[in-house]
């Protein structure tokens, strides 16, 4: 005969995986009671690292390695260059600077090392030179400084309570020199596509003022795109305790 202790046993057993099921959030993604600053930097910092690798039941993609098959720019001066088969790196390396959190607004200032490999086909003009190109290109960025402004709002739908992203805004700069490499910037002539890179590196100031709004804004939208869809997914009791 099965004991009357077994049985409370094993309803114990169902309880317990019936609500471990029914989480959302994956379970590195712990609550900081109060939303106090020092905690979130913890959180942020240690979450980072597990996030940019993907949550693939809720749809949301990796985000280091940043893999995009094309991305299409069409930039000042004519210029369209076309990004395939890129990756991006280095999310998971982010430093935590610091957090605020309060009045559903949230401000997270960080800094990445950044590194942007893939291949390219570039017609038009950069600065004096046109190009018309396509090869390797390597881009990195080190020490890029942002700092992120985020508005939530509480919504519910079928009776559970979410706090979503109503909309942000990031700022960012380069703390170090931002370098370039493109191959084969001018089909069949090497020496000009060698000045030309050298040119580029030189004034890397003068370049990212013009042409690399676009690119880095692309990036920062594919990435929040990830992070709203988490927010919009998951409960707002498995993220908040205030």
């Amino acid at each position: 005969m099965i004991s009357h202790s077994f049985y409370t046993f094993l309803i114990s057993l169902f309880i317990l995986f019936s609500e471990s099921s029914s989480k959302i959030a994956p379970d590195y993604i712990v609550p900081c009671p109060g939303l106090k600053s020092d905690c979130l930097k913890k959180n942020i910092q240690e979450t980072i690292p597990l996030f940019v690798q993907g949550i693939p039941s809720l749809g949301i993609n990796s985000s280091d390695p940043l893999l995009r098959d094309k991305v299409n720019l069409d930039l000042p001066g004519g210029l369209k260059i076309e990004f395939y088969d890129g990756v991006l790196t280095g999310f998971k390396k982010c430093i935590v600077d610091s957090v605020k959190y309060e009045n559903l607004q949230a401000e997270l200032d960080l800094h990445c090392n950044l590194n942007l490999k893939g291949k390219y086909r570039a017609t038009g003009k950069v600065l004096l030179f046109s190009i018309n190109g396509d090869g390797d290109a390597k881009i990195k960025a080190h020490d890029t400084y942002m700092n992120c402004k985020i508005r939530f709002e509480d919504r519910v739908r079928d009776g559970i309570e979410y706090r979503e992203i109503k909309d942000y805004k990031v700022n960012y700069r380069h703390g170090q020199k931002v370098s370039f490499v493109f191959t084969n910037l001018f089909k069949g002539n090497p020496e000009l596509s060698e000045t030309v890179l050298n040119f580029l590196n030189e004034n890397w100031k003068e370049i990212l003022d013009e042409f690399g709004k676009p690119i880095i804004e692309t990036i920062i939208r594919i990435t929040f795109n990830g992070i709203k869809k988490f927010f919009h997914q998951v409960p707002k009791s498995e993220i908040y305790i205030e």
